[in-house]
This record gives structure tokens, C-alpha cells and sequence, in this order.
């Protein structure tokens, strides 16, 4: 650069040039500038001219699934082998895999399969300008995903023949080929996190990349001012031929700002394809071929999480499949081994004080049922406060288990339950409590046993929404109260199972989550098979067994999966 600069301030006969040399300094001072203002503007040595160029590790790049199991696809014709059994016999002289019905067993489907290298960046937040309505805008946060894909080829299961010239399985090669691939971008956010108390350790949320044009310039000229940014829509125009790449933006409007963790799908990379009989369908004899079946596309899966509110919303980082599992596994057990600091009692003296312990019956709540916020907990311990019939025994059981705080809810939620109240009040609360065969006169009487029989016809509401009206109208504003004293049993459950294991508790509370699940779920491992997923489910509640397998599937460093996932 700097000798054509002083070629150009000499002139033709290499002299001095009072022009040239102008021009040289301007030159010069834009060059200058430009590498002050955009450092990447010079040409990249892996990229055309012009573009910016990432620095090392800031792309990550998937390569094109090279399994050979999608090239050729197995399966059972199951309209023929379920569907008409009453053609299944058995020959005399043949062997009997030659029959219609057997042949139909072992079918192979071969298919020519293409695949897409994909290369990303992190997800990034930005507040743009969108459509709201009759000509107005407002400005919104968008969470994007920039990313990069690029047509490598194809595979394709070639079958030999033997000497007569007829297919031969066990000769077969495979070959590559080169054609113009059409990519129809989909991209999900999802997350699993749950966010409040009443969604347990899990909640399913999903979002759907949208085409957000007034945001795409906006993209453009925070990433690359030189590259062309495809949208979804752009993106699925024209075929992409063999060896080139396109740049593409996938974006989300109006996601759950308190998401931490979240895996984003990617489908249409490749072709690959399974297929399965739809479960719990009748197969008949006059059914069709296919009639049964359901398909899923191949999905890329790409796991991540962000380290906190304090880092910022640009703070997002790759994960890796199970991280969310063992995270909320991990903070729910930290939680828990702090709870009896917090209240100053003693959860777990509390429980064996009523003569329960982590798997009593009507202390856990039956695996897969609801995300683990049932009421039946609650009610098997008011029930068995109710029982003891000493009442200084009674009141130190309860001071145990919940402490001086869940003392106070338990007498709040009694007295607003059968106390004196305005006249309004009291006309609707006597309505809540009709159906369950309870007058305010009646709690007063009987208050744990009334309280136990709320809590069981709140816990038959058919919905959350409905149970929490349900409970202001018998309780009024002490209602909070009832999930206080839930997380309260649950967490003395919680820490009755750690102790019913090898963990050392004190041990364990120093860690940070994910070393806190490392060291619970080896002491899990050390637990009688028999008694494993009861203990988890007791430990973490309903959610907790799949939970638990789900973290215990798939190990740190594994930044992205290649799934089928069938969404019909």
C-alpha cells in the first residue's frame, strides 16, 4: 500500500506530482479511517473483498451430517404386515421369509441424501422499530441468530451386482454427487425453563422465526455493512448451487425476556428423513399404503444459555444438550439444602415428627402428573397435624417443619378462612366453601382438618387459574400464603431424600449447581435401582425423573445434535 501511494504522488516521469500527492493523502486518510472506524474492512483471506472478517472461534461451523444410516431407511410395510394378517401363511417346500406378508418385513428404501453445512453466531438482542398497527410503530427487543449456510454435496448407497447380473446387498459403495439445493429455512426457539412457581422445574415455551423487514437493516449494519443478510422468505427463493453459500438472519419477536436457557431447531438443512406408524392407530385390511404413517425432517439442535441479567442481554453463549436439566436439577437441590437457614427450622425433624418421610404415601406426586404443583403434599401434612392429637407435640411438629413464618400462614389462612369478615366477603367465601361440605363455623371448629379438605378441592380445580380464584375466594389476600407452605413441604420432601442418600449436605451446599448435580446424582447412582426414580421424583417432584434422564443423556463439550422430531 504505502509504495503505490508514493508511485502515485510522483508523476509519469517519477517526479514529484503536487496533484498526486494530494490524492495520495486523501487516499491514504480514508484508508486510515476505515481501518479506525470498521478494523475488518480489509479483505478477509478466506472471504470476498469487502467483508468483514470474524475473528477466530466467533463462527461456529456444524458440518453436513455424513451419517450413512439416512442414505438407506429399513422399515416394515406395516398396511401389509399388520393390516393383512389373514394372508400370512406358511409354505411347505419354500422358505417362509418368501411369503407376501414376510417380504414386507424387511423392505429397504434407498435415497440420494444432501446436507448443508451450517456456520453460526450466537444469538444477539437489538431494539428495533416494528409494525404496530395503523401506520405506527414501536420500538421492540428482537432476539437474531446470524448464520451461514453453504451446499457441500450429497451422498448416495450404490448396490453391486453379482456375476448373474442381479443386485447384490453386500456390494455396496458410496458416491457423492453435486446438485442445487433449495433450503426452506425453519427455525423454533424453545425453552424449557420454568419461570415461575407455579410451572414447576419445566415450562414449554416456543417461538417461530418471523420475517421482520424493518429490522433486517438494522442487522446489517451491526454485523456487516458489505454482506447481503438474507431473510427466511429471501432465503427460500432460488436453489443454492453446488460450493456457494448464503448469509441468512433468523429472528424473534416478543420472547420471555427471563429465559436463561434455550435450544434453537433448525430444519431444512438436509433431507434425511425417518418414518413411524402413528401410535395407538388400528391398521386395517382395506387401508391404504402410507395411510398409517407419520414423517419428520431431519433438525439441527443448538443448545444455549445466558450467564445472567447482570452480564447483559449481548451475553448469550453455546450450551450443550442436558445443561438446563442438570442447571434447574442442580438449583433445585442448592435450594432446598438452604431452605432450613432461611425459615430457621428443621424441614426434615418436622416430617419425622409426623411420622413421614420422602416416599410416604400422598407426599410425592405421581411421576408425569403436571408440573409439580400439586396441593396433595399439603394436604397429606395438614392431615397429619391434624392427627396429633397432643397439642404441644402438634404445634412443635408444625414450628419444625414450617417455622415461626409458616406458623403465622398456617393461623392467617385458618382465621381468613372462618374469622369475621364484611358481609360481601363472607356471602362469597360460605359459597366457595358449600361444596365442600365446610361453613366458616365448621373451620373454626376443626381448622387443620377443614384446611386439609380445601386444599383437596382447590387441588381439583381444573386449572391453575381456576384454583387460585377458588382459593381468594375462601382465603382472600392471605390465598399467597397456600404456595408458600406448598414450596415448604416440598423442599422439606426435597431434603428428606438427599438425606436418605450418601450426599454430604454441608458438602454439597457450597458447590455451584452444576457440580451440586454432579455430586447428588452420584449418590442417586449408589441408590437401589428399584427405589432410583422413586427417590428422584421425591428429591425434584413429577418433572424430576425425565428431568433427571434427560441430564444424565448427554455430556458437556456436545454443542449441537442432529434430531427427528415428530410434530404432527
Amino acid at each position: 500500500m504505502n509504495a503505490w501511494l508514493d508511485r502515485l504522488s510522483r508523476g509519469a516521469t517519477g517526479g514529484p506530482s503536487s496533484r498526486g500527492a494530494a490524492w495520495a493523502r486523501r487516499i491514504g486518510a480514508v484508508v486510515l479511517l476505515a481501518n479506525l472506524v470498521m478494523p475488518g474492512w480489509a479483505p478477509a483471506a478466506d472471504g470476498p473483498r469487502g467483508f468483514r472478517s470474524l475473528a477466530p472461534g466467533v463462527l461456529t461451523v456444524i458440518p453436513a451430517d455424513a451419517a450413512l444410516d439416512d442414505a438407506i431407511q429399513r422399515g416394515a410395510l406395516v398396511e401389509v404386515t399388520k393390516g393383512q394378517q389373514a394372508l400370512a401363511w406358511v409354505p411347505k417346500r419354500s422358505a417362509p421369509t418368501t411369503t407376501f406378508v414376510e417380504l414386507s418385513r424387511r423392505l429397504e428404501y434407498p435415497r440420494d441424501i444432501w446436507c448443508l453445512e451450517f456456520a453460526f453466531k450466537p444469538p444477539r438482542q437489538i431494539d428495533v422499530d416494528i409494525p404496530a398497527g395503523e401506520g405506527r410503530m414501536r420500538r421492540a427487543a428482537v432476539w437474531y441468530l446470524v448464520y451461514r449456510v453453504k451446499n457441500v454435496g450429497g451422498r448416495r448407497i450404490v448396490v453391486g451386482k453379482n456375476d448373474d447380473g442381479q443386485p447384490d446387498p453386500a456390494q455396496r459403495t458410496v458416491e457423492t454427487f453435486e446438485k442445487p439445493v433449495r433450503f426452506l429455512p425453519h427455525f423454533v426457539l424453545e425453552s424449557r425453563e420454568g419461570l415461575a412457581a407455579d410451572e414447576g422445574l419445566a415450562s414449554y415455551r416456543a417461538y417461530l422465526d418471523r420475517l421482520v423487514p424493518s429490522a433486517m437493516n438494522a442487522i446489517r449494519l451491526r454485523e456487516d455493512p458489505s454482506r447481503q443478510f438474507l431473510d427466511s422468505a429471501a432465503m427460500a427463493a432460488a436453489d443454492i448451487p453446488p460450493g456457494e453459500e448464503r448469509w441468512g438472519v433468523a429472528i424473534w419477536e416478543a420472547v420471555d425476556p427471563r429465559i436463561d436457557y434455550f435450544s434453537i431447531y433448525v430444519r431444512g438443512l438436509t433431507n434425511a428423513i425417518r418414518w413411524r406408524p402413528r401410535p395407538g392407530e388400528e391398521i386395517g385390511p382395506e387401508d391404504r399404503p402410507g395411510q398409517h404413517i407419520e414423517q419428520a425432517l431431519e433438525s439441527l439442535r443448538l443448545d444455549f444459555w445466558r450467564p445472567g441479567d447482570a452480564a447483559g442481554k449481548e451475553a448469550i453463549s453455546i450450551g450443550y444438550r442436558g445443561m438446563f436439566e442438570r442447571m434447574a436439577l442442580g438449583g433445585r437441590v442448592l435450594a432446598a439444602l438452604g431452605w432450613p437457614g432461611r425459615i430457621t427450622a428443621q424441614p426434615v425433624v418436622g416430617l419425622k415428627r409426623l411420622k413421614l418421610g420422602w416416599d410416604s404415601p400422598g407426599l410425592v406426586e405421581p411421576v408425569g402428573e403436571g408440573p409439580g404443583t400439586s396441593l396433595k403434599p399439603l394436604e397429606t401434612v395438614f392431615t397429619s397435624l391434624a392427627g396429633v392429637d397432643d397439642a404441644t407435640a402438634r404445634s412443635q411438629a408444625a414450628r419444625d417443619l414450617f417455622g415461626d413464618a409458616g406458623v403465622e400462614s398456617l393461623e392467617t389462612l385458618a382465621r381468613s378462612a372462618a374469622g369475621p369478615v364484611d358481609a360481601e366477603f363472607d356471602a362469597a367465601r360460605r359459597k366457595a366453601l358449600e361444596p365442600l361440605g365446610l361453613t366458616p363455623e365448621a373451620v373454626a371448629a376443626k381448622p387443620l382438618v377443614s384446611l386439609a379438605k380445601i386444599v383437596r378441592g382447590l387441588d381439583e380445580a381444573p386449572d391453575l387459574a381456576t384454583r387460585k380464584a377458588r382459593a381468594v375466594a375462601v382465603f382472600g389476600p392471605a390465598a399467597v400464603r397456600l404456595d408458600w407452605l406448598r414450596r415448604a413441604v416440598e423442599n422439606a420432601r426435597t431434603l428428606a431424600a438427599i438425606e436418605a442418600t450418601e450426599a454430604e449436605p454441608a458438602t454439597v451446599a457450597r458447590l455451584d449447581a452444576r457440580d451440586a448435580f454432579e455430586a447428588i446424582a452420584t449418590a442417586i447412582g449408589a441408590v437401589p435401582a428399584d427405589e432410583r426414580q422413586k427417590l428422584v421424583a421425591a428429591m425434584f417432584g413429577p418433572q424430576g425423573p425425565e428431568l433427571f434422564r434427560e441430564a444424565l443423556a448427554v455430556h458437556e463439550g456436545i454443542d449441537h445434535s442432529w434430531v427427528f422430531r415428530y410434530e404432527n
